[in-house]
């Protein structure tokens, strides 16, 4: 027997912060919703219950965190079996307990030019280094906290694409790190995305909470302009927004497949998986699916793990056909063809013509083009530190070679005068005794 309880989604104070980069994410059912109801692109209002983290194949970071993804008590709809009841109660005590503050970043937003660090990517631009001291995820939570910033993404815009200014975020984003060129789309996804997750929590918490309109502004934040907060009431009090909103939020509850690989990019962990092979080669789909989605025993999921095992046997047990035609990977038989315009497992910002140009390439690692000049002037540098070196090795050793061969004639001449002296004395004392 199945019962209808409310499950409020909850943040666990485990210390840890969280990147945002693990939220992989797609517009697809956004997509869908929007040819339903005939709305056109530029009109759509991506209040972020109705798009936060919606994708059909689930590459959806559902984990809790104290971070970006600060919970502010979204309220979702799912049917539990009377034995989870528990587990539900659990998770509404540890609602309760006291959450820490968003992650404000204060030593990278002071941080000088010459000292930045350096951001590795992959042959897509996607960051996944360096690793050491968690370079990498620090710098998605430094994204982060540029879309909770209302200076450089005010929350007004219905949506992330009509935000103006985005190279000056770009420009920001180079004062304090060192990236390559090629990271810009997914700094700019990225960051996107994070606005989006931020409004949803800004709305669930400054208009959802409040009943009308009058305590809504009676409890207004401070850090918002009155101005921008009366948008932003006449926005969500929109009746079309609130269908379209409504419709979302229930699309969004057909999700399967649910990944479990915690705050960490798809890219980070593809990239992780290649350097543990021991040939550097890259996992296959399938392996990264079975990978993302792993389930630790005694912890409770929002979703059943019966369909995702069902596909991965599935995925284990294909045999490619004999004829001949190319190699099929498993995971895109069993899952069935990709979206337009967005590529499963690999992250934000591949698309499919990137896979087939780049993916596996030779040159699987890029850096920013002035760090690249840098080290080309290192490495010249180098080299003719190493050329004078040799040259002086040479000298040294013509040298002392010299140095040698005068040692050697003078002993030769020391010796033919010790064995002319020894000569003379023999003759002599010969001579003395006739």
């Amino acid at each position: 027997m199945l019962v209808d309880v409310i499950l409020i989604s909850t943040n666990y104070d485990d210390g840890f912060d969280m990147e945002l980069d693990g939220l992989e994410s797609s517009d697809s059912e956004w997509d869908i919703m929007r040819k339903e109801d005939g709305v056109d692109q530029e009109e759509d209002y991506e209040d972020m219950e109705d798009t936060t983290m919606a994708n059909n194949e689930n590459e959806t970071q559902m984990a809790n965190s104290n971070e970006e993804m600060e919970n502010e008590g979204d309220v979702q709809l799912q049917s539990f079996g009377l034995e989870q009841v528990p587990i539900l109660q659990k998770a509404i005590e540890t609602s309760k307990t006291k959450k820490r503050g968003p992650t404000m970043l204060h030593a990278l937003h002071t941080r000088k030019v010459n000292e930045r660090e350096v951001i590795i990517c992959n042959e897509f631009g996607q960051p996944v280094g360096p690793e050491e001291k968690g370079v990498v995820g620090k710098f998605s939570r430094f994204l982060g906290t540029l879309a909770r910033n209302h200076s450089y993404a005010p929350l007004i815009y219905s949506t992330w694409h009509k935000v103006p200014h985005k190279n000056k975020l770009w420009e920001y984003v180079l004062e304090k790190y060192d990236v390559p060129e090629a990271a810009k789309k997914w700094v700019l996804k990225t960051i996107g995305h994070a606005y989006k997750v931020h409004k949803s929590r800004f709305k669930s918490k400054h208009f959802y909470q409040f009943k009308d309109n009058k305590t809504r502004w009676k409890n207004r934040p401070q850090n918002i302009p009155e101005g921008d907060f009366s948008q932003l009431l006449r926005l969500w009090n929109n009746k079309d927004v609130e269908k379209r909103c409504l419709q979302a939020k229930k699309i969004r509850m057909t999700q399967k497949n649910m990944h479990t690989a915690g705050p960490k990019s798809f890219a980070r962990i593809r990239d992780k998986l290649r350097n543990e092979d021991p040939n550097k080669e890259l996992p296959s789909l399938t392996q990264l699916f079975e990978h993302t989605r792993k389930r630790t025993e005694g912890r409770a999921y929002l979703d059943t793990y019966d369909d995702t095992a069902r596909k991965i046997e599935q995925m284990k047990n294909y045999k490619s056909q004999e004829d001949g035609s190319a190699l099929v990977d498993p995971f895109t038989v069993v899952m069935n063809k990709e979206h337009a315009g967005y590529v499963r497992l690999y992250g934000k910002g591949v698309t499919k013509k990137m896979v087939k140009t780049l993916d596996g390439g030779e040159e699987p690692y890029m850096i920013s083009g002035g760090l690249m000049e840098s080290l080309k002037a290192s490495i010249e540098l180098e080299k003719t530190q190493l050329l004078e070196m040799r040259k002086e090795m040479e000298e040294d050793h013509q040298r002392k070679k010299a140095e040698l061969e005068a040692m050697r004639m003078d002993f030769n001449t020391q010796r033919e005068n010790l064995e002319a002296k020894m000569r003379d004395i023999m003759e002599n004392r010969l001579a003395g005794i006739h």
